[in-house]
């Protein structure tokens, strides 16, 4: 049976797994997990015994070392071989391992065995190291794994955005094997496959085109994602874990409203698993009386339920959160066959155990990780539930809908303890607070009782032949999702749903969290705190002013800080000043409709332990790369002035753009900015475009080039800190020369990411830089930083530093002239 709170303290087995889950978080966030391994035994007295404390220190050795070497057997980016890299169709054949349907009608096929491809001869050119992993949009059908691949594309290394402060997508692609990926659309590619995949793969897919037919019997709107209305299109999501015919922008609702929780494959899911056991058993138990004799029915309930669930796995395709849940029922169940008393928490931990165990990695999976966490919020949150519900829990004569309302009142107070534990790890993850969660206590109950029993009865009547039942089963089961589905996008454009930025906390918070709501549950149910109670409430408070220790000591060092952000194949700079003044340069920008640039990285960036709010954004010029990410940042955060160089935007940008029209000043050469107190001598100085071009007289169509971008100089009492030059080309830096102007800087950030075609030897003669920044992606198509501006800067031994290799870079000019550089990724030291 599952043992009632009061709360205990975690057996010491349970210690040594959170020093074996550190070591393995440890290979990728080293500091940050001995930081929290030193803090255990503070917080528990039994591990300060040296023997244990020896043992715990090897636990935590292993963890690190064996998922640092599995990251290691996945090689980082390299380029292809050369005869690939200078292929005009180049591409890669493989084996499908894995197809993870994606938002609008996408797939993400995984391949192994993959090997370089040369499409001009069909020639072998050597094993891809790694998965491969291919994007496929619009697909022309459903690839089965095991079936053989050929694609004529181009592979790219697969690498996230590494800042200080933000995950880096790469460690997640990295824990799956993950080496390169492909993208492509309908037929672009030329993909060809062959075989005919393994056999549950087929049967697997045969099931879910069954569903699909009695879910949209008319096959053009079964394949068409615009043409399946919502309501129907979460149940195959729900069901097989198949996004592909749900709308993006109904992902991002679901996410802004803190329900996308309910779209994962989960335990909430293995519920229906549970319920089939049970009827089994009452069946069971009504054909063989003396059944309930031998064991309890919730013993015979849970090992009924076991079956269906390994069913469910199979048939969702075992996602890491159903995985954990799956984990979890089976141990359920072997611990009451065994009679052992155990908590919800002892079952957590032994079921992260198992999983952890035969894959480390997978404890760098963040589905995964907020699974258990928020499994962990329940163990932790329901000494609170029964204290606050338990006077009503047996009350006579009670109505039933006033049971009815009770139960609502459970979960949403459940929902509201889970929201408030996950709230640091949302924030710093996500950057969303989830004021929204009282939604739950509506969605969650229709979801379990009617919508997934009403799908998976469809599917069962679907594949019994009855697909008239099947239909109006499926009609029904979709009503619900339909009316979440159409309230949320009615929200949306109303701007209800739009989430306003907030402080990201410091890693510190997490600890700072967690070691609060350990202490409050400890405390739930009894009379007196217990001693570890009370160590785990004061560490929290003490780890709580971490974070802003650490934002006081930054406004008070008076440093002049530059960082230039790893946004990929685009630039932003960050100036932070004195007295917490920051202002922002461009924000990077993508040419994927879905990858806003601002909100993945820049706006996570500029939260992290700060205030949304800067003192002002500059635009050098509209292009998608140095724009697209400016405009979530002006819309979430408190922004003072915003500078441009007076030119519109095109494309799908310029309507976004105009809307801060009013708002906009647009500066010319000669204009100076003011940072801060005058005592300080901070300016920043406009070196380019003189106001005819800017002004749009060019007749040459020089309004939308490279060469109208802003020249920046940022100074102290007239001494060149950092020169940023934009995109300008040769020409008009030629130009700039030769109007005279002091260029001079320590620090030059190459025009246009370090492209060949902006190289002028003579302005970087004039600049005279101690060190030189690029902002490019890795191993990106245009070559940048280009080999002629690379051989130069070697030959006058100035340093080189790129996002592409170093990541976020960032700059501190110290009082006494010099400057200090780091990199995020690899802590390049200048």
């Amino acid at each position: 049976m599952i043992r009632r709170p009061p709360l205990q303290a975690p057996l010491i087995w349970q210690c040594y797994l959170a020093f074996w889950i550190l070591g393995i978080l440890g290979a990728v966030w080293l500091n940050p997990a001995i930081f929290c391994a030193l803090l255990l035994p503070f917080a528990d007295s039994r591990l300060r015994r040296p023997s244990r404390l020896a043992l715990a220190a090897l636990i935590f050795a292993c963890g690190c070392v064996i998922a640092g070497r599995q990251l290691a057997a996945v090689p980082l980016p390299s380029p292809p071989p050369a005869d690939i890299a200078g292929s005009r169709n180049p591409g890669l054949c493989g084996v499908v391992h894995d197809v993870r349907p994606l938002p609008d009608n996408r797939l993400r096929v995984l391949l192994e065995t993959s090997r370089f491809q040369d499409g001009r001869h069909n020639a072998d050119s050597g094993a891809v190291p790694g998965l491969v992993a291919w994007t496929w949009e619009n697909p022309l059908f459903t690839p089965l794994a095991g079936q053989g691949v050929c694609l004529e594309r181009r592979p790219r290394p697969v690498r996230g955005f590494v800042n200080e402060g933000v995950e880096d997508s790469g460690v997640w692609w990295r824990s799956h094997g993950v080496a390169l990926r492909v993208w492509s659309r309908g037929e672009q590619g030329n993909p060809r496959f062959s075989g005919q995949g393994t056999l549950t793969a087929r049967w697997r897919e045969s099931l879910r085109e069954k569903f699909l037919t009695a879910l949209a019997p008319d096959d053009a709107q079964a394949q068409d994602v615009f043409g399946m209305p919502q309501g129907r299109a979460l149940l195959p999501a729900l069901l097989f874990g198949d996004r592909r015919f749900i709308r993006q922008q109904t992902v991002n609702n679901f996410s802004a409203a803190a329900l996308a929780h309910s779209l994962a494959l989960s335990g909430l899911h293995l519920a229906l698993a549970g319920l089939v056991g049970l009827l089994c058993v009452l069946a069971a138990a009504r054909a063989y009386a003396p059944l309930y004799l031998r064991k309890p029915r919730s013993v015979w309930a849970a090992l009924a339920a076991c079956p269906p669930a390994l069913v469910y796995l199979w048939l969702g395709d075992a996602p890491p959160s159903l995985i954990r849940a799956g984990c979890m029922l089976c141990i359920l169940a072997l611990w009451l066959v065994r009679r052992k008393a155990r908590t919800m928490l002892d079952v957590l931990c032994a079921a992260v155990l198992c999983i952890t165990v035969a894959d480390p990695l997978s404890a760098l999976d963040t589905g995964m990780r907020l699974s258990v966490l928020c499994v962990g919020a329940i163990g932790l949150a329901l000494p609170f539930l029964r204290g606050i519900l338990s006077r009503r829990e047996h009350a006579a004569g009670e109505s039933p809908s006033r049971r009815l309302c009770r139960r609502l009142l459970q979960i949403l107070l459940l929902s509201m303890l889970i929201q408030a534990t996950l709230l640091p790890l949302s924030l710093l993850l996500f950057g969303n607070a989830g004021l929204w969660f009282p939604l739950n206590a509506l969605w969650l109950p229709l979801l379990e009782f009617l919508v997934l029993p009403c799908a998976a009865l469809g599917l069962v009547l679907q594949a019994g032949g009855l697909d008239w039942a099947a239909r109006f089963v499926l009609d029904l089961a979709a009503l619900p999702g339909q009316t979440l589905a159409d309230m949320l996008a009615w929200l949306d454009s109303r701007g209800f749903l739009d989430i306003p930025a907030f402080l990201r906390p410091h890693w510190t918070g997490l600890p700072a969290f967690a070691a609060l709501g350990c202490a409050a549950a400890l405390a739930a149910g009894r009379e007196k705190p217990l001693k570890a109670g009370r160590r785990l409430l004061a560490l929290g408070c003490v780890l709580l002013c971490v974070g802003p220790f650490l934002r006081m000591q930054e406004r008070a060092s008076g440093a002049v800080r530059l960082s230039l952000l790893d946004v990929g194949q685009g630039q932003s700079v960050v100036l932070e000043l004195p007295e917490g003044m920051r202002l922002l340069l461009d924000g990077g920008g993508s040419s994927s409709p879905r990858l806003d640039v601002g909100k993945a990285v820049v706006a996570p960036v500029l939260s992290y332990n700060a205030a949304p709010r800067l003192a002002a954004v500059l635009n050098s010029h509209p292009d998608t790369d140095h724009l697209g990410g400016l405009l979530h940042v002006l819309k979430t955060f408190e922004v003072g002035e915003i500078f441009d160089n007076g030119l519109p935007a095109a494309g799908r940008l310029e309507r976004e753009w105009e809307a801060f029209a009013s708002r906009r000043r647009s500066l010319r050469a000669g204009d100076s900015l003011r940072l801060g107190p005058a005592g300080l001598g901070l300016r920043l100085e406009v070196l380019w475009p003189p106001r005819a071009l800017a002004g749009g007289e060019d007749k040459r169509g020089e309004r939308r080039d490279n060469d109208a971008s802003l020249v920046l100089r940022l100074s102290r009492f007239g001494q060149g800190l950092a020169l940023v030059p934009g995109d300008c080309g040769p020409a008009a830096l030629g130009r700039l020369l030769a109007l005279g102007r002091d260029v001079r800087a320590k620090v030059l950030v190459a025009p246009h990411h370090g492209s060949d075609k902006s190289f002028l030897p003579d302005f970087y003669r004039a600049v005279g830089p101690e060190l030189v920044l690029a902002s490019c992606g890795v191993q990106n198509s245009y070559g940048h930083p280009g080999p002629k501006l690379r051989d130069w800067l070697a030959r006058h031994n100035i340093p080189l530093l790129t996002t592409a290799e170093s990541g976020q870079i960032r700059l501190t000019f110290l009082r006494d002239r010099a400057v200090r550089a780091t990199g995020v990724r690899d802590r390049t030291a200048y």
